[in-house]
């Protein structure tokens, strides 16, 4: 099976299917904001769900227009992100957050003792193919590449699959992950030419870095077998003394 055939007829049809899938929607690649926030997403789950409507009627009385909370809400969301390990801690330790005074809710659990799975069933999980992560610092473009499927729930990143086509001899035990691994370490080389010794409060690795650091977990993927690859953070200090002693065997 060829990529794009295992990519877009398959696993996207598996992941949207309504009968036997498991309910996604396919979302736009430009749909997705600057800081990663699939807002059409994040806008329904946080205006339109149950535990959420009235409160965010309230809150839209705080700001001149809904686009204006819909921005600031991002980067309060992004901050908390940030300060996270990785995105499963982050949406676990919060459920609810308080914005303005006002709580709202970002991920409804399952099993809920009032609820049963009601709520959950109104999370909205989304992929989007071929979706173009960019590092600006400056003005000046520093990294891009472009993940095969993107994960996101409620409008929230989740992570990332590398897939690979056995039609290519290739697979996702030796080249998927090697995939992912060359390009966290591209990354990791492009933030280090432009951090030095300036990123004291790790502020700038957090924002270059995060496709990869904070994802739940990156996926390699072929037709017979799917890899998971976590904490690929563990790899950052390799590739900084690589750098340092210019060894690019790494």
């Amino acid at each position: 099976m060829q990529e794009l055939d295992l990519q877009d007829k398959y696993l996207i049809n598996y992941f949207c299917e309504r009968e036997d899938g498991l309910h996604y929607n396919e979302r736009k690649a430009n749909t997705v904001s600057p800081l990663f926030f699939l807002v059409e997403d994040l806008k329904h789950f946080i205006s339109q769900t149950s535990l959420n409507k009235a409160n965010y009627k309230k809150l839209l009385k705080k700001f001149d227009s809904e686009k204006e909370l819909l921005d600031s809400f991002c980067l309060f969301l992004d901050e908390r992100v940030k300060s996270s390990a990785n995105m499963a801690l982050f949406i676990n330790n919060n459920k609810t957050v308080t914005f303005e005074g006002i709580t709202l809710y970002l991920f409804y659990p399952s099993g809920s003792e009032t609820h049963e799975d009601k709520l959950f069933e109104e999370n909205v999980f989304s992929v989007i193919q071929e979706l173009p992560y960019i590092f600006k610092h400056n003005g000046k473009q520093c990294f891009s590449f472009r993940p095969d499927i993107s994960f996101f729930v409620n409008g929230i990143y989740l992570g990332y699959s590398e897939l690979k086509s056995n039609y290519n001899n290739q697979n996702a035990r030796k080249n998927g992950r090697n995939k992912v691994a060359n390009d966290y370490k591209t990354a990791v080389e492009a933030y280090l030419k432009i951090a030095e010794d300036n990123d004291i409060s790790q502020t700038i690795r957090k924002d270059f870095l995060k496709i990869f650091e904070k994802a739940i977990h990156i996926t390699s993927t072929d037709i017979n077998e799917t890899y998971v690859i976590r904490n690929i953070s563990t790899l950052f200090d390799d590739v900084k003394t690589a750098e340092q002693n210019h060894d690019y065997d790494f």
